[in-house]
């Protein structure tokens, strides 16, 4: 008969049945009947490939690295959850995951450890303790095989997160906006007060750790900046990624009218929040502005889908613009001509240098926004 210790517990077990060791918990190990915690928990640190694959089985850890691109943006903005999200190179980890291993399995691998050698890797990088009187917390079990499950309670009792869903709303979903197939924004309900970008930071933001969609029955976990939010903004912006051939985006290349689309946020010490939308019709070729850059006198052309601009023609649809100011002008008055697929602006009123933006709101595409600049003078080439 041997001896081994799980914490503070001593089990005794031998590889054959014996009077003392009668209780068989797997193939030729059998220890002595005893009580013992049914969990033993605490936190790990972990890849985002580790942390996601239960929920994201199809992708590989090479779809969690952080492209050059990102990596610029991230010397910008860095994630604003050090306590959380830990940076590195090109990709992140997690840090402070409440975790769980059933007693049973814990005893296995620490009896044959050369079995399970990822598993006891992994333990003896994390502080475990029994489980006793744990509350409605989410743990993810580490299983035998190494790989983590997916967050889970271990009791019906309420956890101590702090309620947040109920002051949020999900505002301005975008389509084709910029670099993005479909894009969005969280932000407090405007009675909370939150207007500014650090009273978003306190009251939220900089606990925020994950953020996944899910379409179709697959996830998509996004990577900061594909959510991120920033000075003097008050609001989470996020957005997928169009015309990349990276494995994470391309769920968002197609997708139908109606199609529903989840939203989950992970926040340390508050509730998970989620949202539910509902898709607009997709376009059969992206929409865009086909010079970006005009100076007064131009025209300015719209090229989108001729039931969009049928849309727009009989007023079923609105159409802003606007100004560097932060004027709104109406655009279909500045409308010149319509093709089957094009909306040819005049400028001849757009007397601001800068950015301007014009906006499409349609019940049958939702909202679509572009960017174009008014310059002084066209350089020559």
């Amino acid at each position: 008969m041997k001896e081994i210790k799980l914490g503070t517990f001593s089990v005794q077990y031998d590889h054959l049945k014996t009077a003392d060791c009668s209780l068989k918990i797997a193939e030729e190990i059998y220890i002595k009947e005893q009580k013992l915690p049914s969990y033993f928990i605490g936190e790990a640190t972990m890849s985002f490939f580790d942390f996601y694959a239960a929920e994201c089985p199809e992708l590989q850890q090479d779809d969690y690295r952080i492209s050059e691109n990102f990596q610029r943006i991230i010397k910008r903005f860095p994630h604003t959850n050090q306590q959380n999200i830990l940076s590195e190179d090109d990709h992140y980890s997690m840090k402070k995951i409440p975790i769980y291993v059933s007693a049973k399995e814990y005893l296995i691998a620490k009896i044959t450890p050369e079995k399970y050698p990822a598993f006891i890797d992994k333990v003896e990088q994390s502080q475990l303790f029994a489980a006793e009187n744990v509350d409605g917390t989410k743990y993810k079990r580490l299983s035998l095989n190494g790989t983590y499950g997916p967050r889970e309670a271990l009791t019906d009792q309420d956890s101590n997160d702090r309620f947040v869903q109920a002051q949020l709303e999900l505002t301005n979903e975008l389509y084709y906006f910029g670099h993005y197939s479909y894009a969005g924004m969280i932000q407090f309900l405007p009675e909370y007060g939150i207007e500014t970008y650090d009273q978003f930071h306190e009251a939220y933001g900089k606990y925020i750790y994950s953020m996944t969609l899910t379409k179709a029955g697959q996830t998509i976990p996004l990577l900061w900046p594909d959510y991120l939010y920033h000075k003097p903004e008050n609001h989470l912006e996020f957005g997928l990624l169009a015309g990349t051939d990276q494995t994470r985006y391309q769920l968002f290349d197609h997708w139908t009218e109606g199609e529903e689309v989840s939203i989950e946020i992970l926040a340390e010490g508050f509730e998970d929040v989620h949202f539910t939308t509902v898709l607009k019709k997709p376009m059969n070729s992206r929409p865009k502005i086909v010079e970006t850059d005009s100076v007064k006198g131009e025209q300015i052309t719209l090229k989108i889908a001729p039931e969009l601009i049928t849309e727009i023609m009989q007023q079923e649809a609105t159409i802003d613009i606007l100004t560097p100011k932060k004027d709104t002008l109406d655009g279909s008055s500045l409308i010149k001509k319509a093709t089957e697929d094009q909306l040819i602006f005049s400028s001849d009123s757009l007397s601001q240098h800068g950015r301007y933006q014009l906006k499409i709101v349609s019940q049958t595409y939702g909202q679509l926004l572009f960017l174009f600049t008014m310059k002084q003078e066209r350089l020559e080439e």
